[in-house]
Parts: C-alpha cells; sequence; structure tokens
C-alpha cells in the first residue's frame, strides 16, 4: 500500500512548517470503522506528534478549520464536493491515502482517505485492510510538514505500508529521526521534555514519569 504523496528528493525532511502552533479539524465524513472509531483513531494520531512537539491540534464545529479530513467513497457528487486529486476510492489503486502539506492553498493541511480499507486491529489480517491510526498518523506528519523519509527503516514517515508498519502502538510508533525532525520545526512540546536525539525506549520512559509526575501535582 502506499502514500500518494511525492517521495523526497535530496536531502531534504521536511517543508516549510505552519507558522499557527494550534491546528483546527474538522470531519466532512467518517470511515467505514463508523463515526466514534474514526474519531477515537484520528485523536489518538494527533496526540501522538503532539505529545513530542510544539503543536495542538483542536476540533472545531463553525466550518473554520485548517484541516479538513474526508473520506472517499464511490459516490461521485460526493468526491467532487471533498474536491480530491486522487481516486482513492478506486478499488484497484494501491493508494489508499495523502496529506496535504502546509501552505496557502484550499486543500494545505486536509487529510484524505479511502472510506473502506481500514481495521481497527493492530495485526493486519487476510482482509487486506490496514490499520486506520497508524496511516492517520503517517498522513498528519505530511500535513504538518514532514516528507518521507526513505533512509529511517523504522520511521513512520516511510512511504510504503507494510503489514509491521500497522502493529506499532501509540508509545513506539515515532522514531528517533521522526521526533526529531517535527521538533527541528516546531520545538519540542511544552508539557513534555524530550531532547532531540534519544533512543525510542529512553524516550517513552521519559514521558511516562513526567506524566505521572503531572499528574501528581494535580
Amino acid at each position: 500500500m502506499y502514500c500518494a504523496m511525492p517521495d523526497n528528493i535530496g536531502d531534504k525532511k521536511y517543508c516549510a512548517p505552519w507558522k499557527q502552533k494550534v491546528l483546527t479539524y474538522d470531519f466532512q465524513n467518517y470511515s467505514s470503522l463508523g463515526k466514534e472509531k474514526t474519531l477515537n483513531e484520528i485523536e489518538n494520531a494527533f496526540s501522538v506528534w503532539q505529545n513530542v512537539c510544539n503543536l495542538k491540534f483542536e476540533r472545531v464545529f463553525d466550518g473554520s478549520q485548517v484541516m479538513n479530513i474526508a473520506f472517499l467513497t464511490d459516490d461521485e457528487k460526493q468526491n467532487a464536493e471533498i474536491n480530491c486529486p486522487y481516486k482513492l476510492n478506486n478499488k484497484k489503486s494501491a493508494t489508499w491515502a495523502h496529506g496535504f502539506y502546509p501552505g496557502d492553498s484550499t486543500l494545505s493541511g486536509d487529510l484524505h482517505f479511502d472510506s473502506e480499507r481500514w481495521s481497527d486491529q493492530k495485526t493486519v489480517s487476510g482482509d487486506g485492510k490496514f490499520n486506520f491510526f497508524s496511516v492517520a498518523v503517517h498522513e498528519i506528519g505530511h500535513c504538518i510538514g514532514l516528507l518521507h523519509n526513505t533512509e529511517d527503516k523504522d520511521s513512520v514517515m516511510q512511504p510504503i505500508y507494510y503489514p509491521g508498519f500497522s502493529v506499532k502502538n501509540k508509545n513506539e510508533i515515532l522514531s528517533e529521526s521522526d521526533i526529531q525532525t517535527v521538533q527541528e520545526m516546531y520545538g519540542a512540546a511544552k508539557n513534555v521534555i524530550v531532547t532531540a536525539i534519544f533512543n525510542s525506549n529512553k524516550a517513552k520512559v521519559m514521558i511516562k514519569k513526567l506524566k505521572k509526575t503531572q499528574r501528581q501535582k494535580g
């Protein structure tokens, strides 16, 4: 399964980041997982990035959102309203999702997914469905400016989704290079003290200890 965004050429790891530190979002429709599961998986995917960099994601309901989240179906009229340049609902296509880079266009920051090919299970079944949370984390990476990373095999920004990619959980999905890159772009999260260079196990311990301390103080 492939991401629709073009592969990076050269040493560049990211494009120009957003100037604002709060990105608003809302949904145009929901996936075949249903509204509740779709909302939950997207919120979990946003929190992965929010936990390590100085960005916040907030849902709004007044039409002022920066990020539009939409799922492509077989309804051509609906797809036209979404204004998707890719035919993600084409069952013969190996491309199932994309997130648009920061910028000034009407599509900047938008997230588009095929509506039907998702699972909320950590393991990949034989029906060809992929873990929605994992793919959402990757595409949100594009929406905040990260390019594909073909050098780090553990990066969530690898351009091809493979079965092993989908079994990673919330605390393990970002690699060292993912965190280093996003912190270079936006700075470290204000409520999580994490240096840009460390191994993943140490990072998880640091985050857990800090959150435990914050709960005790609260």
